[in-house]
């Protein structure tokens, strides 16, 4: 259970009531579907994620109260044509018809990220760094990731990960059908990390929880046939909405953004290849005062699979 350690003001204040009143509310207002579905939370180490990428899924208010900053930037095209589900959906079959990464355990999943951020949240100023992961393959705990400043090609720092769990890495044996991929979330839940009196039953009922399951899951590598899936089980839940104009990820590569739901006091979007709508990368959002800005993005440049740890592909 998260524990806050100082007395919120009124926006945290609000943001609190926010969430009873929607857990309590929104599942009752919404269309049952024939899917269950249940959250996966960010229960992250502070080092392997961007600093400040704090923003969750439903139900992760403590992550919420903490983010703000960078103006997100779109671009004056005319608005995507396809909606968010029919995106979702060449998203699922462009991933089908991507290679597959082969791997055996001790061999580690190397993954390279460009992120901003900025920390704190709400002052300060905007960090661009180029993040390189090594994750193990299957049982393994000893993981290594490493950074630099975008402007700085020979600056690398290598983070402390010694007494850290290794993060989302190499996901095996996941289903490959949407059905199933969802019930297999449900039946194989992470515990959660919720301030006091949040209704777990409710969190996990709540039917845009699978897009909570997702961020997890892109920020590993997911099998092409899972990931195809993962995306058609966003496609039936309703509430995601594309944002008009053309949105660039934290690499600059120009694509569509789609505004998953479920969240409160901010908003995360995905963001696919604006042509072929293979998936990019992802950024979070505060809404504050009535205002949106950006907090944090990170988009994936390459994976592979290595023999050991500081190998490069």
């Amino acid at each position: 259970m998260t524990r806050i350690e100082k007395p919120l003001g009124n926006f945290e204040e609000r943001l609190l009531v926010e969430l009873k009143e929607h857990l309590t509310t929104q599942t009752a207002a919404e269309a049952p579907l024939t899917m269950p579905v249940t959250v996966r939370p960010t229960r992250r180490s502070a080092r392997w994620r961007a600093p400040g990428w704090r923003l969750a899924g439903v139900g992760a208010l403590v992550a919420l109260l903490t983010v703000g900053g960078l103006v997100a930037q779109t671009l004056g095209d005319a608005p995507p044509t396809a909606s968010a589900a029919e995106i979702l959906t060449e998203a699922a079959e462009t991933a089908r018809q991507q290679p597959d990464l082969v791997a055996r355990p001790g061999q580690f999943l190397f993954i390279e990220l460009r992120v901003t951020y900025r920390d704190p949240p709400v002052s300060g100023p905007y960090v661009k760094e180029r993040l390189q992961r090594w994750v193990p393959v299957g049982d393994g705990t000893t993981w290594q990731q490493r950074r630099r400043p975008e402007s700085r090609p020979d600056e690398w720092h290598t983070d402390d990960t010694s007494h850290e769990s290794p993060p989302p890495g190499y996901f095996q044996g996941l289903p490959t059908e949407p059905e199933q991929l969802v019930q297999h979330l449900r039946d194989h839940p992470i515990p959660l990390d919720l301030p006091a009196g949040a209704d777990l039953e409710a969190i996990r009922n709540e039917p845009t929880a699978i897009f909570a399951d997702g961020m997890l899951m892109l920020q590993g590598y997911v099998p092409p046939q899972s990931l195809g899936a993962l995306f058609q089980a966003m496609a039936r839940v309703p509430g995601a909405t594309v944002l008009p104009g053309k949105v660039r990820d934290a690499a600059g590569r120009p694509g569509v953004a789609l505004r998953t739901p479920g969240e409160i006091g901010g908003h995360t979007d995905l963001i696919f290849d604006r042509e072929t709508y293979a998936y990019l990368g992802r950024r979070s959002l505060l809404v504050r005062d009535g205002k949106e800005s950006l907090h944090a993005a990170d988009a994936i440049m390459r994976m592979a699979i290595v023999d050991r740890l500081g190998q490069l592909p």
